[in-house]
Formats: C-alpha cells, structure tokens, sequence
C-alpha cells in the first residue's frame, strides 16, 4: 500500500511540474486580451453588426429614390399603315412624343419623410445590435474569467488535497488513523482531477464563445485579463430609467416608427390630391404624288388624374391610422418593459455587489480559519477526515462562490448597459 502510494505522489508532482512548464510556455505564446479589445472586436467585427450596418445603408441611399418623380416617357407611333400591309414603315404619319407624369409635391416630400423615418428605425437597429453585442462580449469575457479562476481554484484544491493525502498517509503508518483515512484522500484527489477536465473543457467553450463573437476562429488561443473595473452599484433607478428612455435604441427606433405612421396618414390624406402629367408630340407625314400636303405640327398635352374613388382613399387612411395605433401601442410596451429591464438589471447588481461584499468580509476568513483548524485537529488527531474534507470543500466553494458573485455584478451591470442603450463603464 505504501508503494502504491508513493507512486501515486511521484505521478502527482511529475503532472505538476508539466502543467506548470505548460503554462511558462503558453503565456510566452499566447494573446493577452483585455476587455475593450474583446468589446471593440465584437462590435466591429461580428458578421451581425455587418449585416445591420448594411441594411441602415440601404435605406440611407433609398431615401432619393422615394422623393423622385417617376422616370419620363418617350414614345414613337406610327399611324395611317395601309391595310394591305403590316409593315409599319408604312404609315403615312409618325409622331414623336415625351411625356412626364408629376407626382403632387406634398406627396413626395412625406414619400421623402417616410423614407427618412424608415433609415433612422434601421441605424437605431445597428445601434441596438452593437449595444448588445458590447453586452454580450462583456458577459463572455467574464463567463471565461470565471472558468478561468474556477480551474485555477480545482487546482489550488487538488494541491491542498495532496496535503492532507500525505498526511493521512503518516497518520496511518504511525497507527492514529485507520487504512481507509488514507483511501478516501487517494479516491477525493482522483475525483478532482476529473473535475479539472471539465473545467478545462468549460474554459475551452467559453473562449470558443467568445471568440465566435469577436468574428474569429473557434479555437483561436487568448488569455483573458482580469478586469474588475465596474463601481458600486450606487446608481439612482429614476435617473437610469430616464436615461433609458432617451438613449436606448430599440426604443428611439420605435419612436421613429410612430412618425412614420403619423406620415403615413398625412400621405393617405394627400393622396386626395391630383397629379398630372405633361405631353409633347411632333407629327410628321410622309408625302406623296397626288395626295395634299400636310405640314408637320407640335401636339400639347395636359392631364390632370383625379382621385375621385373615395371610398379607397377612405379605406387608405383608415388603415393608416390603425397602422399608428399599433406603433403608438408597440412603443408604450417597450418603454414599459425598458423601464422593467432598467429596474431587474439594478436589482439584479445590487444583490450581486452584497454577495461579493459578504464574501469578502465574513465567508472566506470564517472558511480559512475553519480549514486551518481542522489541518491542525487532524494531524494531532483530534478531528476525523470527513470533518477536514468538508471544511476543505467549503473553502473551495468560498473561494469560487467570491469570484462567480464578482463575476455575476460585471454581467449584471452589462445587463443594466443594454437596458440603458450605452456604456456606465468603457466605450462602444
């Protein structure tokens, strides 16, 4: 048993000083990323934030297009084709004409306005997705710091595990503690070397995550540095939700559709109004033996389309102004549940700043002083295994409890962030 045990030791410090070489290497290897790279990757570079840019850029050139009165007409005819043909190269008479239909300028400048309100919805949609993409990232970068500290942790565990295992292994050949003293420490350092696995494994889905957002490979290596940079949460809910509701895009976005639909009615209501159009004609005739001359000539013209179907302008305005009542009804919602986010998003920091504050304060130092203890009970044989292995278990999950609640406030004031529509901590 001791020989086996032994091995087992030498097995442990050979893993140790390789995975301690391992980390000499990566670090020389690696790229350091602070948090405003990953923010500033991310919302320049997700495929997203591209797509969105795009289509705000669309509408922007669109907006001539919709104030242009239609494209002109030129037209040729041929008249007077003898019946014994169907050449019209025949035709005694050929006539030339343009013309120009001219849409009543009211109309074209709402046409123009509503063009406009459209391109502004689409920036305030790029806005909307930079915003939370910078939230998202942030969040990320933390979910690795987390699972960073979180394997860092297991190890720092494992290491005080391999203690008590060497000294369960003197307690016993000095005969104060029985053989299954020493087994239960052999299979709880086995146990956490599974658990380092995961937790690699989770670190490595979390850069794989964070990653995908900054628009990179997946497997594209980085070390994360730690950055707690975010104040205490001592923000005034009524201003933050006034903030909101002058700053979040989704919600000035939603603003610009409720003008749209008022323009919307304003067109409807104008299209009780005629346009017209304009002609110009030249004629020509081709002359003959025999036949009388007739001179050329120019042809004028003047239409005015007259909108009198009143029931389908009726119809139109009705429909528009329904149009308005749901975009007046959609943005009460968002400025409702904006107003909810704001106020879940500080709640949810407050609570967080209490747990890091709790932990730093009272659970850690009570965890050490009772780890430290029950090291001393059980090398003096006082204390039972199981009694340091729990105080033991209680220190790691202080210790990892202190960091995923520091953690957790960083997200939750990238939540208050988004809710916002802008940054309390960095820049977009």
């Amino acid at each position: 048993m001791k020989k086996h045990y032994k091995r087992y030791l030498s097995i442990f410090s050979v893993v140790s000083i390789l995975a301690a070489n391992t980390t000499v290497v990566t670090a020389n290897t690696v790229q350091s990323l602070n948090l405003q790279e990953a923010i500033t990757a991310a919302v320049s570079k997700n495929p997203s934030v591209i797509e969105m840019q795009k289509q705000w850029e669309v509408k922007e050139k669109s907006i001539p297009i919709a104030k242009a009165q239609p494209n002109p007409e030129l037209g040729i005819m041929k008249d007077d084709i003898p019946t014994s043909t169907l050449d019209p190269l025949k035709g005694m008479m050929t006539e030339f004409t343009i013309s120009q239909e001219i849409m009543n300028p009211s109309k074209v400048n709402l046409m123009g306005k509503m063009a406009a309100n459209e391109a502004a919805m689409a920036k305030q949609t790029y806005n909307d997705k930079r915003i939370e993409l910078y939230s998202e990232a942030k969040k990320a970068y933390y979910d690795v710091l987390y699972a960073t500290k979180a394997l860092e942790v297991e190890k720092e565990n494992q290491q005080l595990m391999g203690q008590l295992t060497q000294i369960a292994q003197v307690n016993y050949s000095t005969g104060m503690v029985s053989l299954q003293d020493s087994l239960k420490a052999q299979t709880e350092f086995s146990k956490m070397t599974t658990d380092l696995v995961d937790m690699a494994a989770m670190l490595a889905v979390t850069k794989a995550k964070l990653n995908v957002l900054m628009a990179r490979a997946t497997d594209t290596p980085f070390t994360a540095q730690e950055e707690f940079n975010s104040p205490p949460p001592n923000f005034n809910l009524a201003s933050l939700q006034k903030t909101a509701s002058e700053t979040r895009p989704a919600l000035i976005g939603m603003k610009s559709q409720v003008e749209m639909a008022q323009n919307g009615i304003n067109l409807a209501k104008k299209e009780q109004l005629p346009d017209f159009e304009l002609q110009l004609g030249y004629k020509t005739y081709k002359q003959e033996e025999m036949m009388p001359v007739k001179p050329d000539n120019w042809k004028v013209g003047f239409m005015v389309m007259l909108p009198i179907w009143q029931d389908k302008n009726s119809a139109q305005i009705k429909s528009a102004s329904a149009g308005l009542e749901a975009a007046q009804a959609s943005l009460n919602n968002m400025e409702n549940m904006t107003s909810l986010d704001v106020q879940m998003a500080l709640t949810e920091a407050q609570s967080s700043w209490r747990q890091v504050e709790l932990f730093k304060s009272t659970v850690i130092p009570q965890a050490e002083q009772t780890y430290q203890a029950g090291v001393v009970g059980y090398t003096n044989g006082k204390v039972d295994f199981m009694a340091v292995l729990d105080s033991l278990n209680a220190l790691r999950n202080a210790k990892l409890g202190y960091y995923k609640a520091k953690v957790d406030y960083e997200k939750a004031i990238a939540n208050l962030e988004k809710a916002i529509g802008k940054p309390l901590v960095g820049s977009l």
